[in-house]
């Protein structure tokens, strides 16, 4: 069988409490066709010695001072070699068999351009927490819903030479700054049904935190798109995107997600 060529690429900065189970989710998903990438931003922690440990597993790294988590992301998507790219943050997981899962997904929808996954979150320890089924809009983003998850975004190299690279102005809200871009050149854009990824929730990250960070780009987003995307949304909007999630069966399987595998770790995660 030929595998389509999938780049991941990490960024990392002073991770080392969890860059080694996201390595390791990465190289053990024993994908033939991978091309993987530690874009890491001179991390003065165990990091390092943690890349070096699985250097002959990664297929190129640098540990050198960046601008920050989004230069660090589009330098390794500038070197990608893939047909299908994506990121994994040093704290996030991607599931067992994702890739696979990506791969036969592109092979049968070869007019899909980005595409999106589910994701779940888990604790400092890996274990699941929530399941988050997620609702793909145009019509729901414009109107301030957001209903993404990073952690099961998968797209083609080739979106690059259209849309361009991630946009390095922004620091929290670079992927839905992305997929907006995605929408407005009406590319085609699907979900893919699967849990593919999974978000670390603690204190300390830039989600958990909020801030100034989040607040500049969605204020960016709002005045580059004459409001459309606010994160202010409009009620009314929201109670129809609560609704059409409903009439989806979103919250259904997150019900029937958490019931079965809340509580056990994310390398338990199996498709069926």
């Amino acid at each position: 069988m030929n595998y389509l060529r999938i780049t991941v690429v990490t960024p990392s900065y002073n991770q080392g409490q969890f860059i080694e189970s996201t390595i390791l989710s990465v190289i053990e998903q024993n994908y033939p066709n991978l091309e993987y990438f530690i874009c890491d931003g001179g991390s003065n922690d165990q990091t390092v010695d943690i890349i070096k440990k699985y250097e002959n597993k990664i297929d190129w790294w640098c540990s050198e001072k960046d601008k920050g988590q989004t230069d660090a992301i589009n330098k390794g998507m500038r070197r990608a070699t893939g047909d299908i790219v994506c990121w994994i943050n040093s704290d996030d997981v991607l599931l067992p068999g994702a890739l696979f899962q990506v791969a036969e997904f592109y092979k049968n929808h070869s007019e899909c351009e980005f595409a999106n996954g589910i994701t779940l979150e888990i604790d400092k320890k890996g274990v699941i927490q929530k399941f988050t089924y997620i609702l793909m809009s145009k019509f729901f983003m414009r109107h301030g819903c957001y209903n993404i998850s990073q952690q099961g975004m998968f797209w083609k190299r080739s979106l690059f030479d259209k849309i361009g690279y991630l946009d390095e102005t922004f620091h929290a809200m670079m992927d839905a700054e992305f997929l907006i871009r995605v929408y407005e050149a009406n590319l085609k854009v699907m979900l893919i049904n699967k849990p593919l990824g999974a978000i670390r929730v603690y204190a300390e990250t830039k989600t958990s935190m909020g801030g100034e960070i989040w607040t500049n780009d969605e204020e960016t987003i709002r005045k580059r798109y004459n409001g459309a995307y606010s994160c202010n949304r409009h009620s009314f909007f929201f109670l129809l995107f609560v609704l059409d999630k409903l009439i989806r069966g979103c919250y259904f399987r997150n019900i029937i997600g958490q019931m079965r595998y809340n509580g056990l770790h994310f390398n338990m995660y199996r498709y069926r």
